[in-house]
């Protein structure tokens, strides 16, 4: 049986690719990496639905 690398080296090269995006997913999951990442994103909401509270309570 002859392999033509031409035809599934493509596919070879993709799932090596995507196995290791995998792992290192895995790896980030487990070490902690991912925790905290939406801190920023909260701190920011409150600070806007702080400004618009505060706007809605000055007189026009």
């Amino acid at each position: 049986m002859v392999i033509y690398f031409e035809i599934v080296g493509p596919y070879i090269a993709a799932l090596m690719m995507s196995l290791g995006a995998l792992c290192i997913f895995i790896w980030a999951v487990l070490s902690g990496a991912l925790t905290g990442g939406d801190d920023a994103a909260m701190r920011f909401y409150q600070r806007e639905v702080g400004d618009d509270r505060n706007s809605e309570q000055r007189p026009r």
